[in-house]
């Protein structure tokens, strides 16, 4: 059979849908020819896009994408239909995972995979080729004469190592390998994006966890080979694992970076990672290995807050896993949100205290912003804060960052817009000179790292970092005032 996996835009530009490809080779194992329209990739007009929908032959369109695609998936959809009126389009991940009946009932698409997809976009394809009908097949919602179905959820693959590597020769590959904007940590490298652990056991209750509570990794082994394979094809030099929590398991990231120093790769990392879960001797293994960039949720500096989300973390975890990590001479990503329920003043203080003393380069709050799936979403309900028509409000989901859709907390709109402006304002003001001046020479003596210089120059930076500290402590002013 002939099948057509699209790649919609998406506001992460630079990660390879791994979804997509995974998908890919599975299916073209099975003997189907499959081709995989990137236009996130490519950067198509709709007008292109519609144009190669209308040339292209194929039985079966399979569509990915986060929740900020619905529309987009909406009016695809649309266009599939209108040239491709017995083509089965199927959607999967985020977008049909968390609102399936809703994606069904206001759209073309007439099956939404929920979670994981290789094996049931697998056994759909199969169904079709045979002539089946679709209930029995888990894992997913159908359309079956102007009813939406659902079938028992899908059991998850517990053996990661059985899948193969992606169809990365189906992708625009230097697009994705040289787009470098994940950080600065990447800068100059060529980058890719690698997933090796699937699942959250946390609650966060901004979070849709994507793959769920249970948690399932990969071998250290397998990713270790898909790095050298990447290596040999692409030339890669930098890896951004780009899964929920890479750090869920200390024995599998021990293990990991042993065989990364082992096997003398030379590829540079990042990953996301939890206050609480990290210390001395795993991060210096780490950075061993070649981890470069480590990203923290931090969301809060106001315990309070960090409660209410259900963070399971304390500041001062955070606090003692910023120094640890600096010590590591591995750099920080951090992100916060702003707006969450029972936001104050007070919680607002809190946090832009707890970025300047930890001397964080934020420039940026997220919005809390409810997704479906989330027990957020489920929490503005009971608020009475979303719009009844829900179609229309996952349509305008996008940004968390300029997007401002849901007021969660006792402020009023206008004010709450002001005072994230002013927070990010406060927060770009903190950056000193004192400040800046650490940032860089930390940033420099990471670099001198990444590119080999021996150890006797590398220690050169230390001592200068103690003089240009002892001298602007002595230049700075002996307190700041904090909003």
């Amino acid at each position: 059979m002939n099948i057509l996996l699209i790649n919609p835009p998406c506001r992460l530009p630079y990660m390879l849908p791994l979804g997509l490809g995974y998908i890919a080779s599975i299916i073209r194992g099975e003997g189907h020819a499959v081709r995989i329209l990137d236009i996130n990739g490519f950067g198509y007009s709709d007008e292109k896009v519609e144009e190669i929908i209308k040339d292209s032959k194929f039985d079966i369109a399979g569509i990915g994408g986060l929740t900020s695609t619905y529309k987009y998936v909406k009016w695809l959809s649309r266009i599939i239909r209108k040239h491709k009126s017995n083509a089965l389009i199927v959607a999967g991940n985020m977008v049909a995972t968390t609102h399936p009946e809703i994606l069904l009932k206001n759209s073309c698409v007439d099956i939404a995979v929920i979670d994981e997809g290789e094996i049931t976009f697998k056994e759909l394809v199969s169904a079709l080729r045979a002539g089946k009908e679709f209930g029995g097949i888990n894992g997913i919602y159908y359309k079956n004469n102007g009813e939406i179905l659902k079938t028992p959820p899908r059991e998850r693959i517990s053996d990661l190592d059985t899948l193969p590597f992606p169809g990365w020769d189906l992708f625009p590959m230097e697009t994705y390998l040289s787009n470098s904007t994940t950080s600065s940590s990447s800068a100059g490298l060529r980058q890719i994006n690698v997933s090796a652990v699937r699942g959250c056991p946390y609650e966060c209750i901004f979070c849709s966890r994507p793959f769920g509570k249970q948690v399932f990794i990969r071998s250290a082994k397998n990713i270790i080979d898909e790095v050298n394979e990447l290596k040999k094809r692409y030339r890669v030099e930098f890896i951004n694992f780009s899964d929920d929590l890479f750090l869920v398991k200390e024995k599998f990231v021990l293990e990991f970076c042993d065989m990364m120093i082992s096997e003398n790769l030379n590829i540079k990392w990042a990953t996301s990672g939890r206050v609480n879960l990290i210390n001395d001797k795993l991060l210096r293994k780490m950075r061993r290995a070649g981890c470069v960039e480590l990203g923290f949720g931090f969301e809060s500096g106001s315990q309070i807050a960090l409660d209410n989300m259900k963070k399971r973390v304390t500041v001062k975890q955070a606090e003692e896993a910023i120094k640890m990590t600096r010590m590591a001479r591995i750099n920080i990503i951090g992100s916060f949100i702003f707006g969450m329920p029972g936001e104050t003043m007070d919680t607002i203080k809190e946090t832009l205290a707890f970025i300047k003393r930890n001397r964080l380069p934020i420039y940026r709050f997220f919005y809390a912003t409810p997704y479906p799936g989330t027990e957020l979403y489920e929490i503005a309900k009971r608020m009475g804060r979303l719009p009844k028509d829900e179609d229309r409000y996952i349509e305008s989901l996008g940004e968390m960052r300029t997007t401002f859709l849901v007021n969660l907390t006792g402020f009023s709109d206008a004010e709450l817009v002001r005072l994230k402006n002013e927070a990010e304002l406060r927060a770009r003001k903190n950056r000193n000179a004192k400040l800046w001046v650490d940032e860089f020479l930390e940033n420099w003596h990471r670099r001198f790292v990444v590119m080999r210089v021996s150890v006797k120059n590398a220690g050169i930076i230390p001592t200068l970092k103690t003089i240009f500290r002892k001298t602007l402590n002595k230049l700075a002013p002996k307190k700041s005032p904090v909003a």
